[in-house]
């Protein structure tokens, strides 16, 4: 698979290591380093964990190693050769890594994130004409992703720039689902900055191509829903959170979008608990937020981003939505506190 070289190679250098160092670590020889990290050899699946372990990747570098050995060896010798499945072991790569957050932590995926991005991108430019939508579409993701995991460590200047080339991509990509993800990821990250009404704009631009998904839509109608209680619209609140409603009850969630697993039944009921929140529905966000979380499959209820809503309505004090203090925002540039002042370490999910 031609990312695991890239890959690999990224990771060493993050981890501070030079190729004789990791070699001597896993018990190969230098040579065989700089082969895997080249494209020219693919690990065997126990040298591919054994490099996991020494790196402390949990896992990402064996999921690259592919089923097919002689796709394995075509990449090797045409590393430049761009198709559909590459695009999809692209996807499936990001899809895995946000799955391995949910287990861990943000902090920990970013740096393979940053790979997968990075590569998506190369890939979209060796594309070829009949792929080149899907190929950035590929490459939205992975920059949505990123610019996210940016955000979550409080570089608010790199997380904007990032979800902007994540936004400028989607749109090139023609795709309606790809769109409304990145300008939700935006949207949030207004929201939580302390700038309800750009924040229902992005939400409402997100929402607004009908071609996209029902869930998609109806999580974007909630939350602009939110964004304008914030805001001070209460009555246009209210509608869009009972259109949000409406477009839940439409949702075949056998076919959801790429990359959207956390999407159910449940999370959405919590999602909109935390609209009411900014309502001020107290009584109604808790019922619905716990009804939400207890609706939800255990391993997403394990994840951070949804204890984070089951703490904010168990806890002693009167629950609030998590947005930054007032005090906090817009104090350096536009986007709150410095990373060596950051507020929040847990997901705020879009």
């Amino acid at each position: 698979m031609i990312s695991f070289g890239r890959t690999l190679r990224l990771l060493r250098r993050r981890a501070g290591l030079s190729q004789p160092t990791l070699a001597g670590r896993v018990f190969v020889s230098q040579p065989t380093i700089s082969r895997l990290e080249s494209g020219a050899r693919m690990p065997d699946p126990a040298l591919a964990r054994l490099l996991d372990e020494v790196l402390e990747t949990g896992g990402a570098l064996a999921s690259l190693v592919p089923a097919d050995p002689d796709r394995a060896a075509f990449q090797a010798r045409r590393p430049d050769v761009v198709d559909r499945t590459r695009i999809v072991e692209t996807e499936s790569g990001l899809v895995r890594l946000r799955i391995l957050e949910d287990a861990s932590s943000s902090a920990e995926v970013t740096p393979m994130v940053a790979a997968r991005a990075e590569m998506a991108v190369e890939a979209a430019g060796d594309a070829p004409y009949s792929l080149r939508a899907p190929a950035i579409g590929a490459a939205a993701m992975g920059a949505a992703y990123l610019g996210w995991c940016h955000f979550l460590a409080g570089r608010y200047d790199a997380a904007e720039n990032t979800l902007d080339r994540a936004v400028a991509y989607a749109y090139e990509s023609q795709a309606p689902d790809r769109l409304e993800r990145t300008m939700s990821y935006r949207g949030v990250m207004e929201l939580v900055c302390g700038s309800p009404s750009a924040a229902a704009s992005m939400f409402g631009a997100a929402r607004r191509d009908t071609r996209a998904h029902p869930a998609l839509r109806a999580y974007a109608t909630g939350q602009q829903a939110r964004a304008l209680a914030h805001a001070g619209e209460t009555r246009e609140a209210d509608r869009l959170l009972l259109e949000a409603g409406r477009l839940a009850e439409t949702i075949d969630y056998t076919d959801l979008p790429v990359g959207t697993y956390w999407y159910t039944p449940g999370w959405l009921t919590l999602q909109r608990g935390v609209a009411m929140l900014a309502q001020g529905r107290t009584a109604s966000a808790r019922h619905e937020i716990e009804q939400g979380y207890a609706a939800m499959p255990t391993e997403h209820q394990q994840a951070h981003w949804a204890r984070k809503w089951i703490d904010v309505v168990t806890a002693d004090a009167p629950p609030a939505d998590l947005l930054l203090p007032a005090n906090q925002r817009g104090r350096y540039g536009r986007y709150g506190r410095p990373a060596s002042h950051r507020t929040h370490s847990r997901r705020p999910n879009p």
